[in-house]
């Protein structure tokens, strides 16, 4: 139930209930006053719906046109008892006839009645008032007339009031006051109710935010219902989900950083210390020969070399990270690439014993979109790194290209030392090495396969590892077809 129906429902009910409870206190107070719940019809009917009169009315109307027409006939006792038999008949209403101060007609029914309770001659207070007569609560119409000898004569219609009306009468005070009550606290719990179901919530909330302002953003916010504030109290919880994971990248954001500049400290400084060393040697004259120079002065050139491509790798590295290295996406037939790349790798590794092969399955489609460079970058960077740690003497590279459903898979596979089953998860980490003993000495940035990781995802594919200790390691990368996704799509997200 939504907090407005229940704010709607609220209001109407304590509209309704005061309504009620005051036509309830009307209709007590009205049978107070007039004894009988068929006469209250007479009092809030207006007059042109009052049109059907009562057979006990048109009997009262009767006699009282009787009396004021011929006052004498009423000392005749047999025509009263004939009025008197309908009148009990029709309503329960008895006669009790007054000629000066003696009593000389009573009904049977009335015979227990106290004449002198009754009303004097000529006194005339609220229209059918209710009275109590010897502990019986009555309803008393009275006639006054005049005998032909001029007596004072009254007659009186005596009805007795129900049992509800006697009860009315009785507890008045008491009914009234409860019927207060009864108010107070509906509205009440009216009010409890609805301001629990907003207040509660709200203090789960106002809780759960300090608790987020002082850093707890591991208790889940349970929503306590279903309706706005539930939502709410769901999408605070969602807020607290986000922060707690952003919170968390940021700190692997910062660990990663401070390991980052770690990791290039170390690797910048064995250079650059051989390079100072080889300086100073110069400087020193401890090269004291044309020849010794010549040395000295090529490994700190090629030491300047390796510095230059471990810094061009990091800044290659960081524009990755921060998504800002620009793609350029175009249809490629990737098996026609790497017949290129390998045609040139041959060439260029032809003096340093390795063997190339290259296996293309045939009859299948190759085209991708891609980036060329980037692409070349990933697998020159697996080639170089499978090169880098091959102690074998006849070393061996095998090429591979397949299709599996809507993507391309590309393999390489040497057959170098190979690496332990445990590494092959971190082995895409940057700055890893997979023999930590040999520092840079092979003169790798340890960012070449996390760099080609980075170049696969951003072509929306995907690369691993598979080795074993001893047998060689395979590397392979799959490729979306093109088609999958349309170059317009892929230039658009970068």
């Amino acid at each position: 139930m939504s907090i407005r129906f229940r704010l709607v429902l609220s209001y109407l009910a304590m509209i309704l209930v005061p309504i009620f409870f005051v036509v309830v206190s009307a209709l007590l107070v009205a049978l107070l006053f007039r004894g009988d719940i068929k006469e209250l019809k007479n009092i809030y009917l207006p007059p042109e719906h009052q049109h059907d009169i009562s057979k006990n009315d048109q009997l009262y109307i009767d006699l009282h046109r009787n009396v004021l027409k011929n006052p004498g006939r009423f000392s005749d006792k047999k025509f009263l008892k004939q009025f008197d038999s309908q009148f009990i008949k029709e309503g329960g209403t008895g006669i009790i006839l007054r000629k000066g101060i003696d009593v000389i007609y009573q009904s049977d029914s009335l015979k227990h009645l106290n004449k002198d309770d009754l009303p004097i001659f000529g006194v005339f207070g609220d229209v059918d008032p209710v009275e109590e007569i010897d502990h019986q609560v009555v309803s008393i119409k009275k006639i006054d007339f005049i005998y032909p000898d001029n007596t004072e004569g009254s007659l009186f219609l005596v009805t007795d009031a129900s049992s509800f009306s006697k009860f009315v009468r009785s507890f008045f005070p008491a009914l009234f006051i409860g019927l207060i009550i009864i108010l107070i606290i509906t509205n009440g719990l009216l009010t409890y109710y609805v301001s629990r179901s907003i207040l509660v919530p709200i203090r789960q909330l106002q809780k759960a935010a300090k608790e987020m302002k002082e850093g707890n953003l591991n208790d889940p916010i349970t929503p306590l219902s279903k309706d706005e504030l539930g939502q709410l109290a769901q999408g605070f919880d969602e807020m607290r989900t986000k922060l707690k994971e952003s919170i968390e990248k940021q700190v692997a954001y910062e660990e990663n950083r401070r390991e980052l500049i770690a990791n290039i400290s170390h690797d910048l400084k064995t250079p650059i210390t051989t390079i100072k060393g080889y300086v100073e040697g110069i400087r020193d004259g401890v090269a004291n020969s044309p020849e010794k120079i010549d040395r000295y002065l090529q490994t700190i050139y090629s030491k300047s070399i390796d510095l230059d491509h471990m810094i061009d790798e990091l800044f290659l590295y960081s524009k990755l990270d921060l998504q800002r290295l620009p793609f350029h996406f175009e249809k490629i037939n990737f098996d026609h690439f790497l017949q290129d790349f390998v045609e040139e790798l041959r060439f260029e590794v032809e003096e340093l014993s390795v063997y190339v092969d290259l296996k293309i399955e045939g009859n299948s489609d190759y085209l991708i979109l891609g980036d060329r460079e980037h692409l070349k970058r990933v697998i020159t960077n697996i080639v170089d790194n499978s090169l880098k740690y091959n102690d074998k003497e006849a070393r061996k590279l095998s090429f591979h290209l397949s299709t599996k459903d809507t993507k391309i898979q590309f393999e390489i596979e040497d057959n170098g030392p190979g690496i332990a089953e445990g590494n092959l998860p971190v082995i895409f980490n940057r700055f890893y090495r997979e023999d930590k003993a040999r520092g840079t000495e092979k003169g790798g940035s340890g960012l070449g396969l996390s760099i080609a990781k980075r170049i696969i995802e951003e072509h929306h594919g995907r690369i691993w590892a598979e080795s074993k200790k001893g047998q060689g390691t395979t590397i392979l990368f799959t490729l979306d077809k093109a088609g999958v996704e349309s170059e317009k799509d892929l230039n658009s997200r970068r």
